[in-house]
């Protein structure tokens, strides 16, 4: 019995050490605010061309990197090339009718110089409308062409910013229609986090406070991270516009009482560059409660990885 008893005491014994171990390498778990609802996010471009045409020349890949100025794709620019030539030759016609219309200028104001009566008032005053119509018309030509040289500038699609091209489903000879997205370019200097805590949670929170983020695909690398911004306001079913524009109630459970998740998002100070970063990842986040730089610098551990 005594034997059986010390057996107890002993396991016992262990166990308790085990556990205190455990809180003390995860204490700031046990003492902070942390979630498992984490989410990585980053700002999504969606490349969409100004003009309408078929794609000749494709030489981007799925999940490419790409740099800002980068040829994402070319539209077939010889209508657009047509559309120039044929802007510029009005325009050199606009500028002939301008020329025109200043000799006639001219020769009035010679003709009333020798005689002002030779020509009348109102004719001299119909030529210089005539010229200020034409150079009107010299003006909008100008416009048209400057119109039809962007478009041909817009049949070759470049990227804006860093990033990596995904999901995409264009092929050369597929047909891009003008204010209609084709394909999505992640920013990639836009990253950051969205953890979603619970609303007895937050209180604590500030913005600039510490931030740990451990992405379930790299459990051991946990990431510096500083808090952005908490939000300010989550979608309400309750009170939504129901049948015969009443407000739509649901039952309320006494007994039961969940607590709302209110978005934090997350910063990301310093991210190693063995790890990538991909749209959608879940993470762990946990925030160190106090003001900004009030917080412990130390060394934090990631998330445990059962928890994970």
């Amino acid at each position: 019995m005594n034997k059986n008893f010390r057996k107890i005491v002993l396991t016992a014994i262990v166990v308790l050490i085990a556990v205190g171990i455990a809180i003390f390498r995860y204490r700031d778990y046990v003492t902070n605010p942390w979630t498992r609802d984490g989410q990585v996010c980053a700002q999504v471009i969606q490349i969409t061309p100004r003009v309408s045409g078929p794609i000749i020349n494709l030489p981007i890949k799925d999940n490419q990197v790409v740099k800002a100025g980068d040829l994402l794709f070319e539209i077939d620019p010889r209508t657009f090339e047509a559309a120039v030539k044929q802007a510029r030759a009005v325009l050199q016609q606009a500028q002939v009718m301008v020329d025109e219309a200043k000799d006639e200028v001219k020769r009035a104001k010679n003709i009333r110089k020798k005689e002002k009566g030779a020509l009348s008032e109102e004719e001299f005053i119909h030529r210089k409308n005539t010229l200020r119509a034409a150079e009107a018309s010299v003006l909008s030509k100008q416009s048209s062409l400057e119109n039809t040289q962007l478009n041909l500038e817009f049949t070759q699609m470049r990227a804006s910013v860093d990033g990596y091209i995904t999901n995409l489903n264009l092929r050369k000879g597929s047909q891009a229609v003008a204010n209609q997205p084709v394909l999505a370019l992640i920013d990639i200097n836009s990253f950051w986090i969205h953890g979603f805590f619970k609303e007895n949670h937050i209180e604590g929170m500030h913005s600039g406070s510490r931030a740990i983020v451990t992405l379930m695909s790299y459990p051991g690398k946990p990431l510096e991270g500083r808090v952005d911004s908490i939000g300010w306001g989550i979608a309400q079913q309750d009170g939504s516009t129901g049948f015969n524009l009443l407000p739509a109630i649901s039952p309320t459970f006494e007994w039961i009482r969940l607590a709302q998740r209110i978005p934090v998002r997350v910063h990301l100070t310093n991210v190693p560059e063995e790890i990538k970063l991909r749209v959608g990842a879940t993470a762990s986040v946990l925030v160190i409660k106090g003001k900004s730089g009030s917080e412990s610098e130390s060394p934090v551990v990631a998330a445990p990885r059962g928890l994970l």
